[in-house]
């Protein structure tokens, strides 16, 4: 048998393994009856549209949605005009940071924000080919101490301009 993982290095979260050995009996790998036990369907519904966001294209550029919300078209396409590059616009709009989404999760270890920052940036590039297959795109882990912890941002890949 072949098998084929398109996130390889992907690993049960030490916590959920944890969980799994205070059952009874202990369970092992234990992540499929974690989502059994402790998850509702709406919360996958919910965190899909993280993992597979919305897009808008304004003029040249692709924003991820959530961060258009609030502002109207024409301030971004002000924002567009002033813009050094359209690839630094989209750097910059883009920013999504994994604190913020789970600003609740005190207990969270750095290497869980991380590993999910680095499934989230795999399913935004799976997202961002399906939505736009004529175009290329960067979609970039940032992890600097002025980025507030894991950041993903992505742009689209323009021969004039890289």
């Amino acid at each position: 048998m072949n098998t084929t993982d398109i996130i390889p290095f992907w690993t049960e979260p030490a916590a959920i393994t944890q969980w799994g050995e205070k059952c009874t009996p202990p369970i092992s790998p234990a992540w499929f009856d974690y989502i059994n036990f402790k998850f509702h369907p709406d919360d996958l519904i919910a965190i899909c549209r993280i993992i597979f966001p919305e897009f808008s294209a304004i003029k040249e550029v692709t924003l991820l949605k959530k961060n258009t919300d609030g502002h109207l078209e024409e301030s971004i396409l002000k924002f567009i005009e002033h813009a050094k590059s359209s690839i630094q616009f989209e750097k910059e709009f883009n920013v999504f940071r994994i604190y913020e989404l789970f600003s609740h999760a005190d207990d969270a270890s750095e290497e869980s924000f991380y590993a999910a920052s680095i499934l989230l940036k795999k399913s935004w590039e799976i997202s961002l080919l399906t939505a736009f297959p004529n175009k290329r795109f960067e979609v970039l882990l940032l992890n600097e101490a002025h980025d507030y912890g894991p950041t993903i941002t992505f742009y689209q890949c323009r021969d004039e301009e890289v």
